[in-house]
This record gives structure tokens, sequence and C-alpha cells, in this order.
């Protein structure tokens, strides 16, 4: 759990503007929840899951009391220079650059980032098949475990390497931002780590198909993830009006040991007023491992 110092100093921020909203928790095993999951298929967008009414905060006109490190995300400003994100070249040799420079600016004296990955119609189709329409996610969850954050580790570097980068400090982070056009439904938002219990955490194992697979099978990938269960200290906070010269920058996994965040908890949701059918939302999504070779877990 995160030290009782830090949550004696968490902020309520009671007066900001809000929006009621419905979030998706945890279904608990003994009520028909799950232990495993298939990302990306019918089964998932089929899952069920408990819903809770909560107030999510405007943070904006308070921004810069939020970091990665005390609440495990921040908004942050940055404008793109990719033309045209249809583009896949375009983005990886421009988009990906961009954010290793911008989050090594923004973690401090790491030696090395490495780009990891990334961007509902599910009625009828048999539960492993793949899903190929993007839909935000509407369901509270972190990307990975902390035991999850380390498989990850594994499934994308050597052993050895992966070996040797535990010893010393690092992190898995992600960035996300509109592009094209401003945030106009289902934003994003996050709970502040401060007020989080991670008695709450709940477990889920991701399993993956393997590249170019039409369907799951016994040679998937498996890594955990984690779910939430619900919590009424939780603080849930969004960014009002998003445009793409914005982006969030929050927390997967962070190894360091000394009581800053070490997740961003996170989930999409509807505002009031959405419609349940409209123009699209626009965003892209990176993911990054970050190593320091002379900070120590602890």
């Amino acid at each position: 759990m995160a030290p009782t110092a830090i949550k004696d100093i968490f902020p309520t921020h009671d007066k900001l503007p809000t929006e009621d909203t419905t979030l998706y928790y945890y279904l608990e095993l003994k009520d028909g929840g799950i232990i495993q999951t298939y990302p990306g298929t019918a089964f998932e967008k089929r899952r069920k899951h408990v819903p809770h009414d909560v107030t999510v905060k405007d943070m904006r006109s308070v921004r810069d009391q939020f970091n990665i490190n005390n609440a495990g995300f921040e908004l942050v400003d940055h404008k793109s220079a990719v033309k045209d994100f249809t583009d896949a070249k375009e983005v990886e040799q421009v988009y990906y650059a961009e954010y290793i420079d911008f989050i090594k600016k923004r973690v401090g004296g790491a030696d090395r980032l490495t780009h990891v990955s990334e961007g509902h119609a599910a009625q009828g189709l048999d539960d492993k098949i793949p899903v190929k329409v993007m839909n935000p996610a509407r369901f509270v969850h972190v990307d990975q475990s902390y035991r999850g954050a380390e498989q990850i580790l594994f499934l994308n570097l050597p052993e050895e390497e992966a070996e040797r980068r535990m010893k010393k400090r690092w992190a898995i982070i992600n960035v996300w931002a509109p592009i094209i056009k401003p945030v106009k439904r289902d934003p994003v938002a996050f709970a502040d780590f401060r007020s989080i219990d991670e008695y709450d955490f709940r477990t889920v194992v991701a399993n993956l198909p393997p590249p170019d697979a039409a369907e799951y099978g016994k040679a998937a990938a498996r890594y955990e993830v984690t779910n939430l269960a619900h919590n009424p200290n939780q603080q849930w906070y969004y960014a009002s009006d998003m445009t793409p010269e914005e982006a969030w920058v929050f927390m997967i996994f962070d190894s360091k040991n000394d009581g800053r965040a070490k997740c961003a908890v996170h989930t999409f949701f509807p505002y009031q007023n959405q419609d349940d059918y409209g123009e699209p939302r626009t965003s892209v999504e990176v993911r990054c491992f970050v190593f320091w070779d002379d900070k120590e877990t602890e």
C-alpha cells in the first residue's frame, strides 16, 4: 500500500467542476467474474463488470498539482509534428521519437527508453474471435499488474537483459493523446494513486494471440493485468476539453519503492450528455520501457 504519510497530505479538491458518470469495476469471481481474458476479442467486449455511480473532478485548473510521481498521471502540453497518423512509417519515425525524447525529459536521468506498442462490434461472434474495431476501454484497469509488468519485460527483451534491467530502477510509462480534433466524447479518467487501496486490486490474466493469428490458441503469450474493486475513497479526475496540443503521461509500473505512485488506474467514461452514437473520438497511445542504470529500486 502507499505510505500513510503520502495519503495524509492527499488533497481532495472538493471545489473543482465535476462530471457525474458510471464507471465499471471488477466483477468478483464469486459473482460470475473472470480471471482469464482475451484482449481484443468478442469475449472481452461482452465481459460483465459492476457499475458504480462516480463523480469525476475536472483537474484542469489545478493541473500543476498532479504528476506521475505523486498521483501517477499528469496533463502536459505537446504538439506533435506528425502530419498523417494513418502513415505507420511517419508515426514510427516521428511520433515515437518525439515521445522518447519527451519522456526522458519528464522522468530525468533515464539512460534508455524502448518503445513497446500502439491506437465494439462483438455481437454474434465467437468469444475468441478478434474484433478489429477499436473502442474506448470503459472498465477500470491498469494495463499490467506489478507482476505483469515484469512478464511484459521478459516478453519484449532477451532474458539476460531483462534480468539485468530488473536489478535497477525501471518503469513502463504510457502517453495518450487526442489527434486531429478535440475530445468531445469518452475522455479518460484517472484515480489518484494516493486515494487507492491496493487491497482493491484484482489480478486478471491477459492471453494474447500470436502475431497475425486469426484467433486465440494455446500458444498465446500471457501476462497479468490489474482490475479494481470499487471503494468510495477513490478520487477520480479528468481534464475537460482536451485538444491535440495536449497529452496524458501516466505510469503503468514503477519499480521504485520510495512511496511514489507505482501505477495509474484509469478508464474511459461517457459524458452525461454524450450521444450513444456520434462521431468517434480520435486518439493515439504509446507505451515505453524506461530504464535507469544509476538508480536503485528502493
